[in-house]
């Protein structure tokens, strides 16, 4: 009886080792080249901004109002190990560079050059925290309502062309 179980181990154990053989001698050689480039948006993490409503003054008189909202691109590394997140001080920029702006035409808002504000944006914000911080600041909405289709309570303004539609990324 005991003849009979080492019979069965003995063949159970060349049975596991013929086999580990057999893989490790056909296994395809691991490829050895150069180590592959990381793509541009590898690691990268893209967060959204909470709107931002600015009011539009001119001439002492609030013309109308900015409704805002950013995405950013951050190294989602750098990104989990920061105490304070970068969106108030996005929105911070945000406010004061449109509540500031004497280059905003109330009669055609879409004139506004929003690649000049996201790249000041982004850069005084990458400034602020003292390092490349902010890859990337792209607006998900931007639109601009005169203050007279905002205080008149008509649901459907929106639908009449009273927002301007300046930007958006689209969902």
């Amino acid at each position: 009886m005991i003849k009979l179980i080492g019979i069965g181990v003995w063949a159970a154990i060349v049975a596991l080792g013929s086999s580990y053989v057999m893989a490790s001698v056909f296994a395809p050689a691991p490829e050895v080249g150069e180590p592959k480039e990381p793509t541009y948006f590898e690691g990268l993490d893209y967060r959204s901004t909470e709107s931002v409503t600015i009011p539009m003054i001119s001439n002492e008189r609030i013309k109308g109002y900015i409704l805002a909202r950013f995405v950013y691109t951050i190294d989602g590394n750098v990104g989990n190990t920061l105490k304070v997140p970068p969106d108030p001080f996005i929105l911070d920029e945000v406010f004061r560079r449109l509540y500031s702006t004497d280059s905003f035409d109330f009669d055609r808002p879409e004139k506004f050059d929003l690649t000049e504000l996201t790249t000041s944006i982004r850069d005084a914000v990458n400034e602020r925290f003292g390092m490349e911080l902010l890859h990337e600041l792209l607006v998900e909405q931007f639109d601009y309502i005169a203050k007279k289709d905002a205080r008149s309570g008509n649901p459907d303004a929106g639908q009449s062309g009273a927002a301007v539609k300046i930007g958006s990324m689209g969902h």
